[in-house]
């Protein structure tokens, strides 16, 4: 595995953001997955454990992949007057629609972390990139506030700056905050979340449900047997499914789908 650390992709009053690329070592890579970090855009790095393994896991099966930086503890006047009036209008509509998060987690901070890894994905598509993925799909693994991003850009609401879209988005421990922007006509997704979760209650997933399938959105929502908020992580790696199926089988079904993953590779 070959590791590009700290590339900067966007400056942000005055912060310059980075990512760090990891590509697989004998290989052109069939597509990348980028990761986003947990931390309720308060906390959190790029850097760690998580996405260690996640790079090693999908580097041997010749996937790139970019662990973003994003900024944490947005204020309210990092957004313009329109943006901010918007996202507190689409904080109350998903409340409304049944949606429980900590109010934090929807408000600003939000909205500027899906306004970073929007922008990253826009570095990734330039030629400014050390690796040029132009002609690559590009997907998402995003942990908790992370996850939300990455659904955030699969189903955007169209009141907000918009970014491309992921090819397909594996969201550990996550909520989805525009559930009114629901559609078939979008990438697929893979929810995994705990059966009980304090911090983001396993409730908005059953909010969801009904919701997903009104709408025939490609979402497979996985509930697994452990209990709390880091247990979708673990699981993704080591846990199954009811039915035997590793939730990790899943994740590589669901990049294979996208054309993240080559077709010919085998899991790991």
């Amino acid at each position: 595995m070959q590791c590009l650390k700290d590339i900067p992709y966007i400056e942000r009053d005055g912060q310059t953001l980075a990512l760090d690329l990891f590509l697989p070592d004998s290989t052109p890579p069939s597509g990348l997955m980028m990761f986003a970090n947990g931390g309720g855009f308060m906390k959190g790095d790029r850097v760690g454990p998580p996405a260690e393994k996640l790079a090693r896991r999908l580097t041997n099966l010749g996937v790139a992949m970019a662990s973003i930086s994003y900024r944490l503890n947005a204020e309210d006047t990092d957004l313009p007057v329109p943006i901010r009036r918007q996202v507190y209008a689409n904080r109350r509509r998903a409340k409304d629609d049944g949606i429980t998060l900590q109010h934090n987690l929807m408000g600003p901070r939000f909205e500027a972390a899906r306004q970073d890894v929007g922008a990253a994905f826009e570095f990734l598509r330039r030629d400014q990139c050390p690796t040029n993925f132009n002609a690559l799909p590009i997907g998402l693994i995003g942990i908790s506030a992370g996850g939300m991003v990455g659904l955030s850009l699969v189903f955007p609401s169209d009141n907000l700056p918009s970014y491309e879209k992921p090819a397909c988005v594996i969201a550990l421990g996550a909520a989805l905050q525009h559930p009114w922007a629901l559609t078939e006509n979008a990438a697929p997704c893979l929810m995994l979340h705990s059966c009980e979760d304090r911090i983001v209650p396993t409730k908005n997933c059953e909010v969801l449900a009904p919701l997903i399938a009104q709408a025939n959105a490609p979402i497979d929502i996985q509930i697994c047997e452990k209990k709390g908020h880091n247990a979708p992580v673990h699981a993704l790696f080591d846990g199954g499914a009811p039915n035997g199926t590793p939730y990790w089988q899943m994740a590589l079904d669901l990049m294979r789908q996208a054309g993240v993953l080559s077709p010919s590779r085998a899991g790991a």
